[in-house]
């Protein structure tokens, strides 16, 4: 008895001692690792409409999803980064030759809207402080938006390695991702059917809150851009791109863009393209979100809107541009396992079967979505 439990024991501790050590090595890889295996949850589905249809042939299907992703994802995404970079450019260069002053805003509002200002200035408010403050902002993130474009160029060898790892890796997951996702679900330590239910909420929350995410992104700042270059406003694309990456983040998204632009428009004159703009911006831009989300994402539960907010806003700040994905991936993590430990405490309260000792068998399915 002595003997096995030695056995056990150091046969756990080598265990653990292989998956730190394989997580050291893999560590410096996470974001090619995390974004394969996203590309992989969002594809699986059509995967396994490639596999029926060339009756089983995995790996021909694999490379035909890669082909896929590299031409509807990839090759776009590189696009959309490289005129954003251009539009960012544009904005840093004429804020520091004086062509766009931010701030300038303010003095508008202060001389057409006078008692606005006096009240304003009452409570407090600073405006040489705020036009200050505004101009840094606007230079921040056109800066950090050229920027980071800029360092990929500046190593293009390692954004190219990163890539072709990513697309490797999808199509390991592709291949293999019945076998990988059967180990996974026969170690998981639980009752068939908690695993299965845990699965399949995890997964379907994840898929159906960065398909709303993505979908509402890529919808609004077409949009958004689409009617600030109607409207001759310049660098409508980076302020296209700015207005899908705020989309994602509730409860203002875009308007926090297109609001400003719309009363800009209107305190310089151009009172008819201000009015444009605002109402476009509302019943337009706005409202795609409720038009866009229910039919990318139909009935499928996904992460609230206040914790997406925080998600992403903590993601970002923790991960980078991934943390804009990874936040809500992980509050879909959170849920999910709150959910069934809340589930499987009432079942245990009531007495109801729980099957925790019922050993079960791998699966020959892939991730649920």
């Amino acid at each position: 008895m002595q003997d096995r439990i030695r056995h056990t024991t150091f046969g756990t501790l080598v265990l653990i001692l292989a998956t730190i050590g394989m997580s050291i090595v893999l560590f410096p890889f996470w974001k090619s690792i995390f974004w394969a295996v996203v590309l992989a949850i969002l594809f699986w589905p059509v995967r396994q409409v490639v596999v029926r249809r060339l009756r089983g042939r995995k790996t021909i299907a694999s490379i035909l999803i890669v082909l896929l992703v590299m031409i509807f994802v990839l090759i776009p995404a590189i696009l959309i980064a490289g005129l954003i970079v251009d539009g960012a450019a544009t904005i840093v260069e004429d804020i520091r030759s004086g062509a766009f002053r931010p701030g300038e805003f303010f003095s508008t509002v202060e001389d057409r809207l006078p008692r606005t200002t006096d009240f304003l200035k009452r409570t407090g408010v600073d405006f040489e402080a705020v036009k200050k403050l505004s101009g840094q902002a606007f230079f921040s993130v056109a800066q950090f938006a050229a920027s980071h474009v800029a360092v990929i160029g500046q190593s293009a060898s390692v954004f190219v390695f990163h890539v072709v790892l990513t697309l490797y890796i999808l199509f390991a997951l592709l291949q293999q991702g019945d076998n990988i996702y059967g180990v996974i679900f026969s170690r998981f330590p639980a009752s068939r059917h908690a695993k299965e239910k845990f699965f399949a909420a995890f997964s379907g929350m994840a898929v159906a809150t960065i398909k709303g995410m993505v979908s509402v992104g890529i919808v609004q700042a077409v949009l958004g851009g689409a009617i600030f270059a109607v409207l001759g406003i310049n660098s409508a694309v980076f302020w296209g791109a700015l207005m899908g990456l705020l989309s994602v983040v509730p409860p203002f998204g875009a308007s926090v863009i297109w609001a400003p632009a719309a009363l800009v428009m209107v305190l310089h004159g151009d009172t008819s393209g201000g009015l444009i703009l605002l109402a476009y911006g509302v019943a337009v831009v706005s409202m795609s979100d409720n038009v866009v989300r229910p039919i990318v994402v139909g009935r499928a539960s996904s992460v609230p809107g206040y914790m997406v907010l925080v998600t992403t806003l903590g993601g970002l700040a923790m991960f980078g541009l991934t943390g804009l994905v990874l936040g809500p991936v992980i509050a879909s993590l959170f849920l999910s396992a709150w959910q069934w430990f809340d589930e499987s405490e009432r079942q245990t309260s009531l007495g109801e079967p729980t099957e925790a000792d019922v050993r079960p068998a791998a699966v020959e399915h892939g991730p649920t979505t």
